[in-house]
């Protein structure tokens, strides 16, 4: 096959933005009287499918480079001469399917011509979207400029690579001025809502600033980022402000009565506004001044949920609730401290939250510690398992409890003794003839007690017997294995005789108190108010 030459169309955008034009040599092959895009022999014919492109028969040059792609389809020059004549067909996205591969094919010749090509592409694409979605255009503009800079990195000198470069860029520029003049126009507009207002100040802020970026030493761009910056931080701020001085409205959830909240949506919106607009024109002393107020009633009424919290937490009478419960209430003063840091308020009542978790983590160790002994080996272990869990959590929260630390050792002590018994138990034949699967869920029992017996006291019998297990479980899985059998696939040890289970340890569901993560209060994004990051893709 002779694909040793890429394809060179001649054809010329709109505009004067030239393709890529490479000489080749021509090639002396008798061609095949049914498809003339082949020799003889069955090799491709470049120079025949050159003068397909350019006499305007891409289809039939298309088709015949997908046959020769079914037979070779890593080949790096049919790759580019697919996406040349895919270009020239209009398939533009086919185009730079290929184009991208090529790129990728390790020929270094070949990857430099597919970037060019690629820019044209992308400008031709953008071009054609300039119609519907002014945005794609630009960002199609943007890759164009990316992918004539990666042309130009690996053969600085290509004058078609820097004539083309040099054409997107100006007709970029202009398009982003423009549409920034636009919106900064539209913005002026009495008849305009404060949203729409800020949406086009937002909208010519950026193009604004993308125009400077590709083009530095632009005064237009440059003046135009910097009136509309101070212009949208004077409408973050004056709304923002709008927002935080609304008085606070309690709302009410129909399934949930005894849980009171606030509507505090507008007055953290608010705050965002604030942040964004500090952020645009920072040390601004009145946005500075009202920021620390706004924040300052957001952690206010911040601390004010938590109390509620902490109230209904005392007429609840279930544990896993309780816990619930003063987590949500501490999650509430760390976002509070977060918005003011110091905040006395929220310190106090996160001290007292967290006093109260610690309490009621160690009233439920208490209460499992004294039940173990009356569960049978598997559910000792597993309640004394929790238990020390409970406390030291409760320890965690409050470390300079005399008692706890007491506590921890005795229940560690009964839990080791429980898992040692629990394992010698798992470990023995019972007196009945098992299954295959029987003995593997018992044997996997024992390995997960032997596990955790050695993650609390480490010693040598306990690795012997777990080396014990642990070679008894192999052969029994193969033995499954040959037999067709997928013991433990969900990864959830099998039923044991008389429906008990390997021992799994409790500790494993019961979540750490620690800090909750917080979202900000821009969602996704990389403003803080939902008004600067409305109807942008992150």
């Amino acid at each position: 096959m002779n694909s040793r030459h890429p394809l060179a169309p001649r054809a010329v955008f709109a505009h004067g933005l030239a393709l890529a034009s490479l000489a080749l040599a021509a090639q002396a092959h008798a061609l095949d009287a049914k498809n003339p895009s082949t020799t003889a022999s069955g090799a491709l014919d470049i120079p025949a499918l050159q003068s397909m492109v350019e006499s305007g028969k891409h289809a039939e040059a298309l088709n015949a480079l997908d046959a020769a792609l079914q037979r070779d389809p890593d080949n790096p020059r049919l790759l580019y001469n697919h996406g040349v004549a895919a270009y020239a067909a209009g398939r533009l996205e086919d185009s730079l399917v290929s184009f991208d591969l090529a790129e990728s094919s390790g020929n270094r010749r070949i990857a430099a011509l597919a970037r060019f090509q690629k820019g044209n592409a992308e400008f031709r694409l953008g071009e054609a979207a300039r119609g519907a979605n002014l945005d794609e255009t630009i960002s199609r503009w943007k890759q164009s400029l990316d992918n004539f800079k990666d042309a130009l990195k690996e053969n600085p000198g290509d004058p078609r690579s820097q004539d083309n470069y040099r054409f997107v860029r100006q007709r970029l520029l202009s398009l982003l001025l423009q549409d920034a003049k636009r919106h900064k126009d539209k913005a002026a507009d009495l008849a305009n809502s404060t949203g729409q207002r800020i949406e086009n100040l937002r909208n010519a802020f950026d193009k604004f600033a993308d125009a400077r970026q590709i083009d530095p030493e632009s005064k237009e761009a440059q003046q135009g980022e910097q009136e509309s910056r101070d212009q949208l931080a004077r409408e973050l701020a004056k709304e923002g402000k709008r927002l935080a001085d609304q008085p606070l409205r309690p709302r009410f959830n129909p399934r949930e009565p005894s849980l009171p909240d606030y509507e505090v949506k507008p007055l953290e919106e608010g705050v965002g506004m604030l942040e964004d607009a500090d952020r645009l024109k920072p040390k601004d002393p009145d946005i500075q001044r009202d920021l620390a107020d706004a924040r300052q009633k957001l952690a206010n009424a911040d601390v004010e949920k938590a109390r509620r919290y902490m109230e209904i937490e005392e007429r609840t009478p279930w544990t896993r609730e309780k816990l619930a419960i003063l987590r949500m209430a501490r999650e509430l003063t760390e976002k509070a401290l977060d918005q003011v840091p110091g905040h006395k308020p929220a310190e106090q009542a996160r001290d007292e939250i967290n006093r109260r978790l610690a309490q009621v983590h160690e009233e439920e160790a208490d209460a499992l510690a004294q039940q173990a002994p009356m569960f049978n080996q598997e559910q000792q272990a597993m309640a004394l398992s929790q238990a020390l869990d409970h406390y030291q959590q409760a320890n965690e929260l409050q470390p300079n409890q005399p008692q706890l630390p007491p506590k921890m050792q005795k229940t560690q002590d009964q839990l080791v003794n429980a898992l040692e018994k629990l394992a010698d138990k798992l470990m023995k034949q019972p007196g009945f003839k098992e299954s295959l699967e029987q003995q593997i869920a018992r044997l996997e029992g024992a390995d997960q007690a032997l596990n955790e017996l050695m993650g609390l006291q480490p010693s040598p019998d306990a690795q012997q017997k777990s080396e014990q297990v642990g070679q008894q479980l192999d052969g029994l899985r193969q033995a499954a294995a040959q037999q067709g059998q997928k013991p433990g696939q969900d990864g959830q040890p099998m039923p044991m005789p008389g429906g008990q289970q390997g021992f799994m340890p409790m500790n494993a569901g019961i979540p750490m108190d620690q800090r909750p993560r917080i979202n900000t209060q821009g969602a996704k994004g990389e403003w803080n108010s939902r008004a600067m990051n409305a109807g942008k893709d992150y």
